[in-house]
């Protein structure tokens, strides 16, 4: 049977619940870090370079990715 579309198969393959996990984690580490930055950039208590702001997502991306790497490692089967 024929994949009804190319597209649609991949995104059906990449929609899983771990996935959408780790992108509201993301997403949320995203918000944060902006509103944080946002926040103390209208006060005036630090001083955020705006080029930076991404990396605590990227982080927990790598963070994410690591843990899930040892877990399926070291998994009893």
């Amino acid at each position: 049977m024929k994949p009804r579309n190319k597209k649609i198969a991949f995104f059906d393959r990449i929609n899983t619940t771990q996935n959408k996990i780790i992108m509201k984690t993301m997403f949320l580490c995203l918000f944060l870090s902006i509103s944080f930055a946002y926040v103390s950039e209208k006060t005036g208590w630090l001083e955020i370079d705006w080029k930076i702001i991404f990396i605590p997502a990227l982080l927990v991306l790598q963070i994410i990715i690591i843990g899930t790497a040892l877990k399926n490692r070291y998994k009893k089967h």
